[in-house]
Formats: C-alpha cells, structure tokens, sequence
C-alpha cells in the first residue's frame, strides 16, 4: 500500500540481512526503461509504470531512463 512504500534498494537483500535504501527525496539509480519527465507508480508485481494501479503508490519522478527521484 501507499503507506508502506519507503523506496528503492541498489540491490537484492536477503531476509535478516542489511543493505542501502534510496528513501523520498534521494535518487535511486538502479532503474530501467523509465518515461524521462513523467510520475511512475509501483505496480502489484512491483515494477515501475505510468499509469496507476489499484491501490496507487506513487515511486517518484524519473529524471532519466534509469534514475528517479523518491516520493
């Protein structure tokens, strides 16, 4: 849900394990195919689009192809 999305990891983390987040306001730079400009929402299976889906949770703002900007 919209309330539970804190952002991006830079790479898989294993359950007990630590690792880096990209959190709202940060840049995550791990990303592929992109809409330069344009909003992007996570989708139910996780990955990135621009149109909503049911429930909306909105990942950020890509600034290119492969960067967004955390919301």
């Amino acid at each position: 849900t919209s309330e539970n999305f804190i952002g991006f990891t830079a790479e898989a983390i294993s359950n007990g394990a630590s690792g880096r987040i990209t959190v709202v306001t940060g840049v995550n730079e791990g990303q592929t195919g992109l809409t330069t400009g344009k909003k992007h929402y996570v989708q139910k299976n996780g990955s990135l689009s621009t149109t909503t889906d049911s429930p909306s949770v909105v990942a950020g703002n890509a600034v290119s192809s492969t960067k967004i900007i955390v919301s």
